[in-house]
């Protein structure tokens, strides 16, 4: 492979690390799915792409980059979790889909590859397949278990915990987030690199203080609670704005280039953002998708409390079989 081409979060990090230990040569392109059609246009040769939902909105102009790349015999592996947009056709895209909804998208490319280059690629680089699975909260699926049965998971937990508040701290910074990918593939421990330990003990003091002043500055809408512009990591943001008030779904926002940058987050079982999102944000002139429980959307500033109030419209939706009267 000449390219790796990942998300920047923790699973699309390790992901990517993953891929380094088998094809050490390759380079590390860090990408988002509204973004990927651009970021794979300055692409030549061999590549594989992880953890990087295919989006029903650039969807198109994706398979045409894919189709180019392909010509001349170049190979494509992609690998992912997310759920594919409706107008996915198996047929028609032009690469190998590694693709399971149940699993995170480090412990796919770690078995992939396993089958694939297992002299390549150190039997340690489970453990890095571990903690992508834990930084998308899929640690619970029968090959990462069966995985940390080779490892003390306490000493793993603390390993992993390490790197994660790093990953969270370096926000944006693709650079930096391409070495800590070197650094993982290499089979070498957070722990041993005052560097990442640093970077996570900040990042651990600050979200205590952030966590606090989330409690003040959220809003709720009906069954929505959002914070923006905390300049904190979004996920984390939405986590602590669904703990503070209780909603069935928290937002952390952040305003850029006339847009809201959106990460939610919902513990509901009714809740199916991946499938509610789409739906509402086309019609504001924006993009949304991910997970059921964990989504990500773009909206333009002037139609953000429009959102809101659609959005909180759709799940009041789906979750009013859950009130009871009496």
């Amino acid at each position: 492979m000449k390219w790796i081409v990942s998300h920047g979060d923790t699973d699309g990090i390790c992901s990517a690390a993953l891929a380094l230990s088998a094809f050490k040569d390759a380079s590390i392109y860090f990408s988002h799915p509204v973004g990927l059609a651009e970021d794979l246009a300055h692409v030549e040769g061999d590549v594989v792409i992880c953890d990087i939902a295919l989006s029903g909105s650039v969807y198109g102009q994706v398979v045409r980059e894919l189709k180019r790349i392909a010509q001349g015999g170049k190979r494509i592996l992609y690998i992912d979790h997310h759920p594919l947009p409706e107008v996915f056709d198996a047929k028609e895209f032009p690469a190998e889909l590694v693709h399971a909804t149940s699993s995170c998208a480090a412990e796919l490319t770690f078995t992939r590859l396993m089958k694939e280059t297992p002299r390549q690629m150190p039997d340690d680089m489970s453990r890095v397949a571990i903690f992508g699975a834990i930084g998308d909260y899929l640690d619970k699926t029968y090959e990462i278990e069966a995985l940390l049965n080779k490892w003390d998971k306490r000493g793993l937990y603390l390993e992993c915990g390490i790197m994660i508040q790093a990953i969270d701290a370096l926000g944006r910074n693709h650079d930096s987030k391409r070495k800590v990918a070197q650094f993982l593939a290499a089979a070498k421990t957070p722990s041993s690199n005052e560097w990442l330990v640093n970077l996570a003990i900040g990042e651990a003091l600050r979200e205590e203080a952030m966590r606090k002043k989330i409690k003040e500055d959220v809003k709720t809408v009906g069954q929505i609670a959002y914070v923006l512009d905390m300049d904190w990591s979004l996920g984390k943001t939405a986590v602590y704005a669904k703990g503070a008030t209780g909603a069935t779904v928290g937002i952390g926002g952040e305003t850029r280039r006339g847009f809201i940058e959106m990460s939610l987050r919902s513990h509901s079982d009714k809740i199916e953002m991946n499938k509610m999102l789409p739906q509402i944000v086309d019609q504001l002139g924006g993009t949304g998708g991910g997970h059921p429980k964990a989504a990500g959307a773009r909206i333009p500033i002037d139609k953000f409390d429009t959102f809101l109030r659609l959005f909180n419209a759709a799940i009041t939706e789906k979750t009013a079989d859950l009130n009871v009267v009496y």
